[in-house]
């Protein structure tokens, strides 16, 4: 499938999640077949000001690529210059979040909120499709609530605003991540565009992939699946889990380069996200957990992971 200009053999990208997709987990997951990956959601104003913590979600190593970034504002004008610093730092395409429910981003009239308000949110598209030269998506959910489930037609008029691509998340913003998918949306939204398509949520096994493929999805987005799992491309499809080794390196890696990252300390403490899930369903999960979340430094976090899995070798 081709999308953002690109060619791609699976269709398998990795979601932008705050908190989780700084360059390290990109990089693990690209080694396990995620084929695009886009940025933590970048706030357009604090770029703009050039804040520290703003312009560092940018920052990543040669081979994190192909890249998307993601933006969130309810400003075209912001929208618009924050685009032109993404497309000057070589991203591959531009992503305007339209899908975050999460409170202190709809309070300000971004994310979501912006499917409540459809004149805005065509106009800071057109904002940005006009300010820069490389492709431009939209991410973004069914509706606002459901008596507003107006993905369709609003996807209808970001194609013709000349939109790239359409990443779609079927629930509304009271959903949030519960309750059932409505993929029937994607299914009317491939009958009345011909941009790509991206599915987007509860994406887990390869019978996700079938049963999206034939309600017409172009290419998959794997976001709270891919935490502290970032070999659930592979499996996707059909590759093997990974043994117990795989595992304990992966994590050490994933610790190594998040230290390298934010700092030792930070990255430790960025680590401690991951390692609920990097354990789930391991004899002792829970005593690791509780023991390895209260370490601050890099090598005992090293040795008390070696131990924990030892321990399970030795069963």
């Amino acid at each position: 499938m081709r999308a953002y200009n690109l060619d791609f053999e699976k269709g398998l990208f990795l979601a932008p999640l705050s908190g989780y997709t700084s360059w390290p987990m990109r990089m693990l997951c690209r080694e396990y077949g995620a084929e695009l990956c886009y940025t933590e959601m970048i706030s357009a104003a604090g770029l703009i000001r050039n804040t520290q913590n703003t312009g560092a979600l940018l920052k990543r190593p040669y081979a994190d690529a192909p890249l998307v970034a993601q933006i969130f504002t309810n400003s075209p004008q912001e929208a618009a210059s924050s685009a032109r610093m993404i497309e000057d730092q070589g991203f591959a395409g531009i992503d305007i979040n339209m899908g975050c429910p999460v409170k202190k981003v709809v309070s300000k009239g971004a994310g979501v909120a912006l499917m409540a308000e459809p004149d805005l949110a065509v106009r800071l598209a057109e904002a940005v499709i006009r300010s820069v030269s490389i492709p431009v998506s939209v991410k973004m959910r069914a509706g606002w609530d459901l008596t507003s489930l107006n993905a369709v037609q609003l996807a209808e008029t970001f194609e013709y605003a000349g939109a790239n691509t359409i990443i779609l998340h079927p629930r509304t913003r009271l959903d949030k991540y519960r309750g059932r998918p409505r993929w029937e949306i994607l299914h009317e939204m491939k009958k009345h565009i011909m941009i790509p398509v991206v599915a987007s949520g509860d994406i887990r096994t390869d019978e996700d992939l079938g049963m999206l493929s034939g309600l017409g999805a172009d290419a998959f987005m794997i976001g709270r699946g891919a935490i502290g799992r970032p070999w659930i491309f592979r499996e996707l499809i059909g590759g093997l889990s990974p043994s117990l080794h795989e595992c304990k390196d992966i994590m050490l890696r994933h610790l190594d380069m998040l230290c390298t990252c934010h700092g030792s300390r930070t990255g430790v403490r960025h680590m401690r996200k991951f390692l609920s899930s990097y354990v789930k369903g391991l004899h002792g999960a829970s005593h690791f957990r509780m023991k390895a979340c209260i370490i601050d430094a890099p090598d005992q976090l090293i040795k008390t992971t070696r131990d924990f899995f030892s321990s399970i070798d030795s069963l």
